[in-house]
């Protein structure tokens, strides 16, 4: 069994994190086997990862459905190269807020379509973005033109990335 433990900001307790505790739905090898195969190619037909896996397709199809309601598979999507894209610079960004307008910060951060990873954090920051650009120089105009006016941020530690060694999601 997997243990879900979010932490999440309650802006009416004076600034304070809660800790939410919960239990996601039991994975099976077959659950993890097809998440598996999706995650290295969601494009794979039903069929192909059956003759792959050794598992029936409607037992596939069955399972899938369930892992989908139950929001262990969000959504089905893409992973581009930034490289490609023309976004070749990743910033990770520490970011302290003012208690009373932190919430207000958050959803600034995230309408910015250059941050696309925003975190609540605890310890002496409060926030950890991601944050992707063309150059150095307009991640230099990103930070002091549209980050650092941003109502409630107070302070910010930027660290340019300058090797990616992993970037995979969560494990399953």
């Amino acid at each position: 069994m997997v243990i879900l433990v979010i932490c999440q900001y309650n802006s009416e307790s004076q600034g304070e994190y809660q800790i939410i505790m919960g239990n996601s739905l039991d994975l099976d090898d077959v659950d993890r086997t097809i998440i598996c195969s999706l995650r290295e190619n969601s494009r794979l037909s039903l069929q192909e990862m059956s003759r792959r896996s050794g598992i029936s397709d409607a037992t596939i199809q069955f399972r899938l459905k369930r892992l989908k309601a139950n929001r262990v598979i969000e959504r089905f999507t893409i992973i581009t190269n930034p490289a490609a894209t023309g976004y070749s610079v990743t910033a990770i960004m520490l970011v302290q807020t003012d208690n009373e307008r932190h919430d207000q910060a958050v959803k600034a951060l995230a309408k910015l379509p250059e941050i696309t990873e925003v975190y609540g954090i605890l310890g002496e920051y409060d926030l950890f973005l991601k944050v992707w650009s063309k150059s150095l120089d307009e991640l230099n105009t990103l930070i002091n033109d549209r980050i650092r006016s941003i109502e409630g941020i107070e302070d910010l530690h930027e660290i340019v990335v300058v090797e990616r060694a992993k970037d995979e999601t969560s494990p399953v």
